[in-house]
């Protein structure tokens, strides 16, 4: 018997193409855009206490989604199981299914994080433009490229023969109460952000906008790694007190 060698999956689920889901309706928005309804290919789970998988539905939920842009906004509502554990002993009764693409809490897709990581790093595009051009909140772009710091390879390994440095403030003005005296404090937050300008991959992010701030993270380096920068772009403030005072400026 000969089986044919194409997809099985439905016109609508090909197009969409959102791994290990398939669509189960899409409508058009009267205020124009789509929305798109979504289901998991498999209605199981491994509890998230106990690890024993489950496939016994006590009730569905939607939720919306982020996903990527598909040729104009679009609405994306996943339809998901919430499953009863299989084991009596577990002290959880129920928990809602998660895949690789929604882990648990997920507001955005995997697919939507990764676009936003590489828009951001392998091309160097700014967070905020990155999040207005796929739809979402500057929060979570920037979000996506601090959890992204920790899996980014060793610095010191790497060939960096340009460096840039900027700083930004990363959330509104805060004030705090001194709970000895009494007087009120601002605060603004601020990080500065060192990267590889020819490729646009960030290197370090240190707290605070002060030069000290970056003179620790790049006394951490190795003087081999310090001396192939021969390219520096900094804004003209704070930090660039530490390349002028500290030697670390390449010559002109």
């Amino acid at each position: 018997m000969i089986e044919p060698m194409c997809s099985r999956r439905d016109a609508a689920s090909v197009i969409f193409n959102l791994p290990d889901y398939h669509v189960i309706d899409a409508v058009d928005l009267p205020s124009g855009g789509r929305r798109v309804i979504v289901q998991a290919d498999t209605v199981a789970d491994g509890c998230p206490d106990c690890g024993v998988v489950s496939a016994r539905v006590r009730a569905w939920c939607r939720q919306r989604v982020k996903d990527i842009p598909h040729a104009g906004s679009i609405e994306v509502i996943v339809v998901k199981p919430r499953l009863v554990c299989a084991e009596g002993a577990c002290s959880r009764r129920t928990f809602t299914q998660a895949t690789a693409e929604l882990p648990v809490r997920a507001r955005c897709t995997s697919r939507l994080r990764r676009g936003l990581l590489e828009a951001v790093i392998d091309h160097g595009r700014p967070v905020a433009a990155v999040a207005a051009s796929f739809g979402v909140a500057w929060w979570t772009a920037q979000k996506t490229v601090n959890s992204a710091i920790d899996t980014l390879p060793d610095t010191d390994a790497l060939h960096v023969t340009q460096l840039g440095v900027d700083e930004h403030r990363y959330r509104k003005v805060r004030w705090y109460r001194d709970p000895d005296t009494g007087g009120w404090s601002r605060v603004e937050p601020w990080m500065t952000t060192i990267v590889n300008t020819r490729c646009g991959q960030v290197l370090g992010v240190v707290d605070g906008r002060h030069s000290a701030a970056v003179e620790g993270w790049l006394t951490a380096r190795s003087q081999v790694w310090r001396d192939r920068v021969t390219v520096v772009a900094i804004d003209p403030s704070g930090p660039l007190k530490v390349w002028l005072t500290s030697g670390f400026m390449p010559p002109v």
